[in-house]
């Protein structure tokens, strides 16, 4: 997998995650998920080929990203919410 290289495992799991966040975009419609993903997936990638910083600063990265794109996502959804619909009812 990883070439027993524990330290890898960080950056690794840092593209899953990003790359698991793509179809988001497309099921809640919300663009904002594209650029969390890309974020994260590049991010990874990059810290998978620089071997300068320790691992571990990838999952410190993570956390820190998904922690202000929640209250993102939560502000973007509730002012979605807050618009009146185009229904007419």
């Amino acid at each position: 997998m990883l070439g027993g290289r524990s330290d890898l495992f960080f950056p690794a799991c840092m593209v899953i995650v990003g790359a698991h966040y793509l179809p988001f975009v497309f099921l809640y419609g919300m663009r904002l998920f594209a650029v969390l993903a890309a974020l994260m997936t590049l991010v990874g990638v990059l810290l998978l080929y620089v071997p300068l910083v320790p691992s571990i600063a990838a999952g410190w990265f993570t956390g820190a990203l998904l922690v202000v794109f929640a209250f993102l996502l939560k502000a973007f959804a509730r002012s979605q919410d807050a618009t009146p619909s185009s229904s007419g009812r």
